[in-house]
């Protein structure tokens, strides 16, 4: 199993409908790759886990690098890991006014203090570090 973790800042206001859409085009693509991970957004700013296969993990993040809706991509990790940490895709935002993302597959609300406890104790030290760092300063560089 390989991961890369990368901090990218979006380009404008994405509204609602534009992180559903992400969402759910993920979960789809990413399915289909073997790829599992984490996407966290706040304040204009996006944390992502990639895990799976090495070879299938840089295309994927070849992809983003050069997707407009994003730009200083900047990668914070990149190798091997035993096993994966994140076994279903799940993706936070900020929350917003709508309450639908509550109900969409693989919503987590990151403000919760426990929201990764189902990870624990998989997750790496530097790794939980690294993801509520970006929580707790909204998406800021950690």
């Amino acid at each position: 199993m390989h991961h890369i973790v990368y901090q990218s800042s979006a380009v404008g206001q994405p509204t609602t409908a534009d992180l559903k859409w992400l969402l759910q085009q993920s979960r789809t693509n990413n399915l289909a790759l073997g790829i599992t991970g984490l996407l966290l957004y706040s304040n204009g700013n996006f944390l992502q886990v990639l895990e799976g296969k090495e070879e299938v993990v840089r295309q994927v993040y070849a992809k983003i690098i050069v997707d407009q809706r994003h730009i200083h991509v900047l990668k914070l990790s990149d190798g091997a890991i035993e096993r994966r940490i994140f076994g279903d895709w799940s993706m936070g935002f900020q929350p917003l006014k709508s309450d639908d993302f509550m109900r969409l597959t693989g919503y987590i609300n990151p403000y919760r203090s426990n929201f990764l406890d189902a990870h624990l104790p998989e997750i790496d030290e530097s790794m939980l570090v690294l993801l509520k760092s970006f929580v707790l300063n909204d998406g800021s560089n950690p």
